[in-house]
């Protein structure tokens, strides 16, 4: 059963700056990620012939699991803009090298696994062309030479974003004691919604489930090694994020942006989850979101971190 975007958005933390936290939101977004890759291996089975199966709506199932495969995607695309997959992949190697003079402890296994397996998962053009096709992300200087074909970044989905988010931010500007704001702003919100709909379901694809699958999954393992002790000390910090800033300071000679990007991901994350629980209400001739529904709030936190993002020079990443 899928979980509403109330539900969905009472679980995830207020701020996921912390390890801790920040894993209480991949296990959300890996959640969708995995409901999203059953789905669609449920609806994959239709096309082997006369298999029974429940009976449903098939563009709104088929629909939904794309838009709850590529919520979690959003979520990756941001966290890619911190460093964190590209700093545990830089120590990673540089560990199974020996070229760390310490006691990694009980990050040694995880450490070595994750260098095993780096040629069975998305290396970082991959995950970026991934990003760049959903979210129109932006290219990071390290691969602005990679072949950047046209018709393949969807350049339409940031403004897209941004009239779904203000539509819901406004909700209440013409609420007038209403729950719902105006005839005219809900129509106006529909409208976006429905945009924004049809240009991911268009740039989304059949591997969209299982690239956020595997994609999250790295997340996860990189995370895991980054909260490690003698990896965090090795940096000379005590925190996740301290420890990303500082990998990405000595080897890239960056200082990434971190808790704006992880703010946008995680609100961003929740707008689209909504997005894909409205699609079965478009027809419906109600409201499509009240102005006390959790959403607003993350229309607002996706609205300022997204300006923060782009007066500070940052790259936008969708």
């Amino acid at each position: 059963m899928a979980v509403s975007v109330s539900e969905f958005a009472q679980k995830l933390p207020q701020f996921i700056t912390a390890a801790d936290e920040l894993q209480g939101t991949l296990t959300q977004a890996l959640a969708l990620a995995n409901r999203a890759d059953a789905c669609a291996s449920v609806l994959a089975l239709t096309e082997l012939g006369d298999i029974e199966l429940p009976e449903t709506t098939p563009s709104s199932v088929e629909d939904q699991a794309q838009i709850r495969a590529i919520a979690p995607l959003y979520l990756a695309a941001q966290l890619e803009e911190t460093g964190l997959l590209r700093a545990v992949e830089t120590i990673s190697g540089l560990a199974v090298s020996g070229a760390f003079q310490v006691d990694l402890g009980p990050a040694a296994p995880l450490i070595r696994s994750f260098w095993q397996q780096r040629n069975e998962r998305f290396h970082e053009n991959e995950r970026r062309a991934v990003f760049s096709r959903l979210f129109g992300a932006e290219q990071s200087q390290s691969i602005s030479n990679a072949p950047n074909e046209q018709g393949l970044v969807n350049e339409a989905f940031e403004n897209l974003m941004i009239d779904m988010a203000e539509s819901l931010y406004k909700l209440d500007e013409t609420a007038n004691g209403a729950s719902y704001g105006s005839l005219h702003s809900q129509n106006v919100l529909l409208a976006a919604v429905r945009r924004l709909a049809e240009n991911l379901l268009n740039k989304g694809g059949g591997m969209t489930a299982f690239a956020a699958k595997e994609i999250l999954d790295t997340i996860q393992a990189g995370v895991k090694i980054l909260q490690q002790p003698p990896v965090q000390q090795t940096f000379g910090h005590r925190s996740l994020w301290g420890t990303v800033r500082a990998i990405s300071s000595r080897y890239f000679h960056q200082n990434l942006e971190t808790a704006t990007y992880v703010t946008r991901g995680k609100s961003g994350l929740i707008l689209l989850s909504w997005l894909a629980d409205s699609l079965t209400h478009l027809g419906d001739r109600q409201p499509l979101a009240s102005i006390d529904h959790p959403v607003i709030g993350a229309a607002t936190e996706w609205l300022q971190a997204s300006l923060a993002i782009r007066e500070s020079g940052a790259p936008t990443g969708g």
